[in-house]
């Protein structure tokens, strides 16, 4: 039986770092394309890669670029998936494409939209790659898989919402009913390998821990001392009335809202598929 061959695309990013290892220890043969191998705006047309892939795992994303270049990015890696026959399309997305206001989310809950987010950068950009997958997957020759994690975490990378003070305290980005999904980078390999070797997947999965932790408790867990918290009426208040003032730009007050998500995001139907559970 041939070996299945891979194609990883951004693969020298932090979240793809030690997964083309993994891959080769489980058999595959394993591709990789990043910056130094071309032009992300010509992977259609790029010579090296080879002629077939049972499956690309895309974790690329432009950060230095414009959301046309990112969409434009993703209509010509699906026209080189087209090409090279690929059977499955993984493409790494963010839990920050969902609106901090849902309340409840899972696997099928309904992503913000372009037109009505108050993000720009890198969250705007997941949105909008999302919206154009969702837009045309239902007519690709291939299965498009979806993957939102939470916060990842590796190589001693600390949470970004505790800041350590002197004398042992520490101060969270929001307060003790903030959330913030957390995933460790081994667990979010061993996701993308079940996916793979699943048939009929899931359009989407979510990769973060399944605990309903907030903040706080994570702090507590981690850190320990004295946790301090940012009460929301100054933090997400005074942005809030600075912003419908017109002395804040939206885009800065969705990084205040965002301290205060207080969204219960559910992996159970990614753990019940892929036979998983994540730590």
């Amino acid at each position: 039986m041939s070996t299945k061959k891979i194609l990883i695309c951004g693969a020298t990013s932090f979240v793809a770092k030690g997964f083309k290892e993994l891959l080769i220890q489980q058999g595959f043969d394993v591709d990789t394309f990043g910056r130094k191998d071309g032009s992300y705006l010509e992977i259609d047309k790029n010579p090296m890669l080879a002629d077939s892939y049972e499956a690309v795992v895309n974790f690329a994303v432009l950060k230095d670029q414009n959301i046309e270049n990112n969409v434009s990015y993703m209509k010509l890696l699906v026209e080189m998936c087209r090409q090279k026959h690929v059977k499955k399309l993984i493409h790494f997305s963010s839990i920050m494409v969902y609106s901090y206001h849902l309340g409840k989310l899972d696997e099928n809950s309904p992503i913000d939209t372009v037109a009505n987010t108050m993000m720009e950068g890198y969250g705007k950009i997941k949105i909008a790659c999302d919206e154009f997958l969702n837009s045309i997957k239902q007519s690709l020759p291939f299965e498009v898989v979806m993957v939102r994690p939470g916060y990842v975490l590796a190589d001693n990378r600390p949470a970004p919402f505790i800041k350590r003070l002197p004398c042992g305290a520490s101060v969270i980005l929001g307060n003790k009913k903030s959330r913030q999904p957390i995933v460790k980078r081994e667990d979010i390999h061993l996701a993308l390998l079940k996916i793979i070797e699943t048939d009929k997947n899931l359009p989407v999965y979510h990769l973060f821990q399944n605990n309903d932790i907030t903040k706080y408790n994570f702090a507590k867990q981690t850190v320990g001392g004295l946790i301090l918290v940012l009460p929301k009426f100054i933090f997400e208040g005074l942005p809030r009335l600075m912003m419908k003032m017109g002395m804040m730009k939206k885009a800065l007050y969705s990084r205040f809202d965002g301290m205060y998500n207080y969204n219960v995001a559910s992996s159970t139907m990614t753990e019940s598929k892929l036979n998983i559970k994540f730590k």
